[in-house]
């Protein structure tokens, strides 16, 4: 019995010893070639968007005097005039208001409604570079007579008619016009506007277009 016991206890002190002990898993290695390649992917970025502007600037598209640097002295253009801002031809052709948007089923209204007004603008925007181009409403700001700003309203913009009217964010190819709508809630008795139009996120470029409701 003695022998059985010693013999037992002999296995199992050789099975422990070759048992293999686990490598803990290289966690910080993989994070940290996560991080290297997501700089890298951000660096390309935004060289894309320094190059598109540099590209602006010197190959002679925007029409003369419509290009404008930050800080004020914005040249004011009309309703129905194109500006070209960037990769990006814009014309507004109409604007409108409304205090609701959306529409009344079997008694339950689905929409936005506002205490103050939606400003609607009727916009085309047309993508003359060479490769396909991003468009955000982001782009168009507007700017009321006391110089306060107002983003577009996306979750009121959802709701136009005809369905997909609404311009929020979208990729444009080469030669295309996108035609569709911009909301805003402003607040009632304001009657003249600027529409703040940007080229892109990273530019301080500014090229207004003056309205009135």
């Amino acid at each position: 019995m003695v022998k059985e016991v010693h013999h037992h206890n002999h296995h199992e002190s050789h099975l422990d010893m070759n048992v293999p002990e686990k490598k803990p898993k290289k966690r910080k290695v993989g994070l940290i070639i996560f991080l290297i390649v997501a700089m890298f992917i951000l660096i390309g970025v935004f060289a894309s968007f320094s190059s598109t502007n540099t590209n602006n600037q010197t190959t002679g598209n925007q029409p003369a005097g419509n290009q404008v640097a930050a800080g004020g002295n914005a040249k004011t253009y009309q309703l129905g005039e194109e500006i070209q801002a960037g990769n990006l031809k814009w014309k507004i052709t109409s604007v409108a208001t409304a205090t609701q948007i959306g529409q009344d089923i079997a008694g339950t209204f689905f929409g936005e409604k506002t205490d103050g007004l939606f400003l609607i603008i009727d916009v085309e925007v047309e993508n003359t570079a060479n490769s396909a181009q991003y468009l955000m409403d982001s782009y168009a700001k507007l700017v009321d007579s006391q110089g306060r700003e107002f983003s577009p309203d996306t979750a009121a913009a959802l709701y136009l008619k005809p369905s997909g009217s609404a311009i929020i964010f979208e990729q444009i190819n080469p030669g295309i016009t996108k035609k569709g709508k911009i909301v805003y809630e402003v607040p009632e008795g304001v009657n003249s506007f600027n529409v703040k139009i940007t080229s892109d996120l990273f530019t301080s470029n500014i090229y207004n277009i003056g309205i009135t409701i």
